[in-house]
């Protein structure tokens, strides 16, 4: 689980610099060809990782994972992500970036729903000071 853990804080700190070379990025060129740019460049590097370690697992796949992986993929990396470099182009970083912190209350409300996970009364108090943090950050930016 310590792994885990720390894979996570990687990734977030992974999407804190995304943020910032989006927002770097947006200046220039239009969202959404800066969304297409990083699509290719990303599936370049997913593609030659997949193959390098995990070639002979594709002969293997089954269809249900591969759809459940294929509707993230449009969540996540095109629909999440256009929305998510839209949002730093109009609100900028300080003011997108912590709204994206949401996303724990989402997942957690559809792991208990859909997946039949439960949630503790940590989880609820960990997710609810999270939201009240967002609320907190964004708005002063509301109210201007």
């Amino acid at each position: 689980m310590t792994t885990g853990i720390l894979l996570a804080f990687g990734a977030a700190g992974c999407l804190g610099v995304s943020a910032i070379l989006v927002r770097l990025g947006v200046q220039s060129i239009n969202p959404l060809t800066g969304l297409w740019i990083s699509l290719v460049s990303g599936l370049a590097l997913v593609f030659g990782l997949a193959f390098a370690f995990n070639a002979e697992h594709f002969g293997q796949l089954s269809l249900i994972p591969i759809l459940w992986f294929a509707l993230n993929g449009l969540f996540n990396f095109a629909i999440g992500r256009m929305l998510n470099y839209l949002s730093i182009h109009l609100a900028g970083v300080t003011r997108a970036t912590p709204i994206f912190s949401t996303a724990p209350l989402f997942a957690t409300i559809l792991a208990v729903m859909y997946l039949g996970e439960s949630a503790t009364i940590w989880l609820l108090i960990g997710t609810g000071t999270i939201v009240a943090g967002v609320a907190l950050i964004t708005s002063d930016g509301i109210r201007r």
